[in-house]
């Protein structure tokens, strides 16, 4: 895809954006370009028609001095972060909170950093999700009397996506980001349901992937390897509320004292919102969060994690339902020499936002990203306390 096929939708920011949450300060600004790729879907829903993926990139001003005369990045020195499952890339990866945006702490470093919304999350498409009926009775129960005055029935009666259609886009964000940058290969961040998609991209693409880290990875190791004989799933899309998110999957899992910063959740639910312009809307005041189902999961299993050939580091919560996951995912790395698994005390699945442990990974990913090494070791299973501190090797 030629770069300059990009249409870009948001003008060129300095530093993290201003509002209600705090902000980095100014003596260490970036420069963030939004763009939307342009990407022909291979959703079922809008199936062929040539639609914009909404992918963030972040570099510091000597880096994008550098673009601005015609230069690259050097190889290796390209990260591309791919969301979880119900949060978009955003609030994941770039949250303007204190210093708890990892594009910021690599961009800082001098890495080419991008982050990509799949379709029905963020800014991508969202076909059959702006329709409130295309839900449970559940879910539109938590949506009425607004924007639901009487109770309806979907119009769509599937799954919204697959494995395939997320590989496809993220082949799409990849290739584009060669072709922008120049460079042969990109590292790929993927937290949670990012795993299957980052590293079963890695398996069928090795060739375009330089490093992989993966944060508390989804994987089944009996998985089917190919997709279905019928899309599956009932509707396209499900609701998660701000309580749902904060309490029951979050907080009902912490363990340890001050592992969650006073004012984060605020700024992870606002910025979640300013990312979901219809879902903002739907419910209580403080809005709804839409997420999308799947119409079939495939191809992540004992098979192709034996296809990945670069270096790994998985980095994974004492308190995460993903842990034994994790560990089978590191077991089944057959073909990678440097692969690395770390376990993080004080951790759930969502230490990336966790005064615990956030710093800790960012600097491990860097590290990563260097070197290929965890504290200097190139392979092992390990684990560390809070912050990072007294490793272990297990």
């Amino acid at each position: 895809m030629r770069a300059n096929s990009l249409v870009v939708v948001i003008a060129v920011l300095l530093a993290i954006s201003g509002g209600p949450v705090e902000e980095l300060g100014a003596e260490e600004p970036f420069v963030t370009v939004d763009r939307f790729v342009p990407h022909i879907s291979s959703v079922s829903a809008n199936q062929g028609e040539r639609v914009g993926l909404f992918v963030r990139e972040k570099v510091n001003h000597a880096l994008s001095a550098k673009f601005a005369v015609g230069g690259h990045p050097d190889e290796g020195k390209v990260v591309l972060f791919v969301h979880g499952g119900s949060v978009p890339s955003v609030p994941d990866y770039d949250l303007p909170y204190k210093d708890y945006s990892w594009m910021s702490y690599l961009a800082r470093a001098g890495y080419d950093t991008f982050a990509m919304d799949h379709s029905g999350y963020g800014l991508s498409p969202r076909p059959m999700m702006d329709d409130p009926c295309n839900m449970d009775s559940e879910n539109r129960a938590l949506i009425t009397p607004f924007p639901l005055a009487i109770d309806c029935q979907p119009k769509y009666s599937q799954g919204l996506t697959t494995s395939q259609s997320d590989w496809d886009e993220i082949l799409t964000v990849v290739e584009f980001i060669r072709a922008l940058r120049g460079v042969e290969t990109v590292s790929l961040i993927g937290w949670s349901a990012g795993g299957p998609r980052t590293a079963g991209f890695a398996a069928r693409y090795p060739e375009k992937i330089d490093k992989l880290v993966l944060f508390a990875p989804g994987y089944r190791r009996d998985q089917a390897s190919g997709p279905p004989s019928h899309p599956r799933g009932e509707v396209p899309m499900r609701i998660q509320t701000k309580d749902a998110l904060e309490e029951g999957r979050w907080r009902s899992t912490v363990a340890c004292e001050n592992q969650i910063d006073p004012g984060i959740q605020t700024a992870v639910w606002q910025t979640i919102m300013s990312f979901d312009q219809r879902g903002a809307v739907w419910g209580p005041d403080h809005g709804v969060m839409r997420v999308r189902t799947t119409a079939g999961s495939w191809g992540w299993n004992r098979e192709y994690a034996a296809k990945v050939t670069a270096p790994t580091l998985i980095m994974v919560g004492e308190e995460d339902f993903l842990l034994e996951s994790g560990k089978q995912l590191y077991e089944d790395l057959t073909g990678v020499e440097r692969k690395v698994l770390v376990t993080m005390e004080c951790a759930t699945h969502f230490a990336v936002w966790e005064s615990t442990q956030y710093k800790f990974m960012h600097e491990a990913s860097l590290e990563w990203f260097e070197s290929t090494r965890f504290r200097g070791r190139p392979a092992g299973r390990f684990s560390v306390a809070s912050a990072g501190a007294d490793v272990a090797q297990r």
